[in-house]
């Protein structure tokens, strides 16, 4: 019976992972939201059935994140907006939740990599297909594009590069393709698996840096590239002649990128992107200047301030800046204690360099886009610390005074 309960969650988690990176918002199929309650209520179910307990600094952090701190600093702003809806608020409370889910992958040693990796191919397959579709076929792209766009899927218009110019495809989810670069590049050092399976992974890398490449996200590209960089000298580091290498093509990388940088607007406070964000903080500034106490206690989860983006100038709660708009909503304090909450499952165990570079890779990402504070971040969340505590149970594997997750929960 637990067996095939198992099988109920892990079919409904690949199922949730899809429409988290194809449907972020929900808008095509609604069935997030259900599957969430059927993966925790099936997951419940076999907690009573095998009994055991749940580990308890997981359970405390995701206590903290789920629930105490969405509930707080609702209160905060209850406080601060009296008579104010809460809607926005308990959206962004909404999407917190799914940080539960790390719970039933845990504690029942469910992988993600299969579904992130498969997602992230389907991903590549989208973005180069249309790319192509672009070129090929102007009218069944525009009508694609039409619905993309309809449901909040994906950015589509034209970017340019220096000099090259080309259609942008950029899926709401993109920044989502620097999950698997820790596991591809560990994959392309393996021993084991044979040369089929390192130029596999190796292959795979290059996809996504031309899928990020064609969907026009500069920012995103630079980052893959720098992640691809940084994992490939870690897995290199006791191989003196290929960490050599990886240096010098590190190097080699870094001029390309400051010769693009030089010929392209990726910094440039004219380019439509930077103006928006730049808009955006000023506004931001001139909101604490405003009230500054904001940076004390925050303005509760869900408030609202009045940005002069081209294209926005009206009161918003949520931005592209994600890390300011954590601090509108629960202060420096509030803003600090919830980075450290995400980080201190990577200093429980042994370091696992790659994994952890993937995940500041997603930090970096998520800066600029608001793929953290929201479901679709907390199920990024759930994929690294669930490869940290993968990593803590085989530390553990022959030592019998070692603590982690064994299966349903019980602890070893």
């Amino acid at each position: 019976m637990n067996k095939s309960m198992v099988i109920i969650v892990t079919i409904c988690l690949w199922i949730y992972c899809f429409i988290a990176y194809f449907d972020p918002s929900d808008l095509v199929l609604g069935a997030k939201l259900p599957l969430f309650a059927l993966i925790l209520l099936t997951f419940l179910i076999i907690r009573l059935k095998s009994g055991g307990a749940l580990p308890r600094d997981l359970l405390v952090r995701v206590s903290l994140i789920a629930l105490i701190i969405p509930a707080f600093y609702l209160g905060i702003f209850l406080v601060r907006h009296p008579g104010q809806s809460l809607v926005d608020g308990l959206s962004l409370a909404k999407g917190l939740l799914a940080i539960m889910l790390v719970l039933p992958v845990v504690t029942l040693r469910i992988d993600l990599k299969k579904p992130v990796l498969l997602c992230s191919g389907l991903m590549i397959l989208f973005i180069i297909s249309l790319q192509v579709c672009s070129s090929l076929n102007p009218w069944l792209f525009q009508k694609i594009s039409v619905f993309l766009t309809g449901n909040y899927v994906a950015l589509i218009g034209s970017r340019s590069f220096g000099e090259l110019n080309f259609a942008m495809i950029f899926f709401i989810t993109t920044p989502l393709l620097v999950i698997p670069v820790p596991f591809l590049v560990g994959a392309a050092f393996a021993v084991k698996g044979g040369w089929w399976r390192r130029s596999g992974a190796i292959s795979f890398l290059l996809l996504i840096l031309l899928a990020s490449f064609f969907s026009a996200s500069r920012a995103v590209f630079l980052v893959l590239l720098t992640e691809c960089l940084a994992c490939f000298l870690i897995a290199a580091r006791h191989r003196p002649g290929l960490f050599a290498g990886g240096v010098m093509l590190s190097v080699t990388f870094s001029l390309l990128a400051l010769l693009v940088l030089h010929r392209s607007s990726l910094f440039s406070a004219e380019e439509q992107s930077n103006m928006i964000k730049i808009a955006h903080f000023e506004s931001f500034l001139d909101h604490i200047d405003e009230k500054p106490v904001i940076l004390l206690t925050g303005d509760g989860l869900g408030a609202s301030y009045n940005s002069r983006a081209p294209g926005v100038n009206r009161e918003v709660y949520q931005t592209e800046l994600t890390y300011l708009d954590i601090i509108r909503y629960s202060g420096l304090a509030g803003f600090l204690i919830f980075l450290l909450l995400l980080i201190v499952p990577f200093c429980t165990t042994k370091f696992d360099f790659l994994n952890l570079t993937g995940f500041f890779a997603y930090l970096l990402v998520a800066g600029s886009n608001p793929l953290l504070f929201n479901s679709t971040g907390m199920l990024a969340v759930t994929y690294f610390w669930s490869q940290q505590y993968s990593l803590g149970r085989m530390k553990c594997q022959g030592n019998p005074s070692c603590t982690s997750v064994a299966p349903y929960g019980a602890v070893l």
